[in-house]
């Protein structure tokens, strides 16, 4: 994967894909397990329910569909992707650093003083992160630029952004939609990680958004939905979005916040905390069981 710089930009078939499907699976549980592993070294708390809610959607724009060159994270013809729940920051560091962007071993120096992964994304510091992100409501807007900077230019690139339901809490969110709708910003699809959790529990009867596909579509967006675990839904909804004219698609995904770590997926917990030895090993065990039984299905 590392130096490709045309990815398919195709969904992917059940059938034909079936090995393209399992790799990008194990890249998933890849991800988790390195974020489990890596809270468990630090001991630093971590924004576990953002960061794997939103796993298959980073995986699968970096490892199948955007045109990006880890060799050349700056090169001017790439995509853009903007993270702007950008508090998941390290699921994406993860992600950039197995596509060959960066090596491991920055992770050493992890949200340490002059290391160049920081609790959020920082573009000035970190190869492959294009917008620095981190209150919500900031990166989406920046998106909205570049797709405007796309269609002035007549440029091929486009832009994918990802934002939190909770983040459709923000004012800016709504004004940028509108923006990007009013001026046919159609180089720009937006996911929007929709597990019905914001900072301290259920959005549901506090600050819930709903119905937020029809939110969307009176602003003028096209809305697609998704399961946000699946590859091939996800990959189904994009190819639909790749084909939109005149005005920008958003992705509605459904996930469960903190998925792969059991003990969270059913819990309302913080926004960011230490995980538990004891549940730390129960989530590495369940990918262990996951791991294995997608190899088992490969060989048949």
């Amino acid at each position: 994967m590392q130096g490709q710089l045309h990815h398919k930009k195709t969904a992917l078939d059940p059938r034909s894909d079936a090995r393209a499907i399992a790799a990008l699976e194990l890249k998933a549980i890849a991800v988790r397990r390195f974020m489990l592993e890596l809270g468990a070294k630090t001991g630093i708390r971590l924004h576990y329910g953002a960061i794997f809610s939103s796993v298959e959607i980073l995986t699968l724009l970096y490892d199948r569909w955007m045109n990006v060159d880890p060799k050349d994270p700056g090169m001017e013809t790439r995509d853009r992707f903007i993270l702007s729940k950008g508090h998941a920051a390290p699921g994406l560091y993860a992600v950039l650093a197995m596509a060959g962007f960066f090596p491991l071993s920055e992770f050493d120096c992890f949200r340490k003083i002059g290391s160049s992964l920081q609790g959020h994304p920082d573009r000035n510091k970190t190869p492959g992160v294009d917008c620095c992100t981190g209150s919500l409501g900031q990166g989406f807007p920046v998106g909205c630029g570049m797709a405007l900077a796309a269609k002035a230019d007549g440029a091929s690139w486009r832009v994918y952004s990802c934002v939190s339901d909770g983040e459709c809490n923000e004012g800016s969110t709504w004004e940028s939609a509108m923006i990007a709708a009013n001026l046919g910003l159609d180089r720009q699809i937006v996911f929007v990680d929709v597990n019905g959790k914001s900072s301290y529990g259920p959005m549901k009867g506090r600050n819930s958004v709903e119905p937020l596909a029809d939110k969307w579509r009176s602003f003028n967006w096209e809305v697609f939905s998704c399961d946000g675990h699946d590859f091939v839904g996800l990959s189904g909804a994009l190819a639909e979005a790749e084909k939109v004219e005149d005005r920008p698609s958003v992705i509605l995904c459904s996930t469960i916040k903190g998925r792969g770590i059991p003990w969270a997926e059913t819990r309302n917990t913080k926004s960011n905390f230490s995980l538990e030895s004891r549940y730390c090993a129960e989530a590495l065990a369940s990918l262990d069981a996951r791991e294995k039984e997608v190899r088992r299905a490969c060989e048949k």
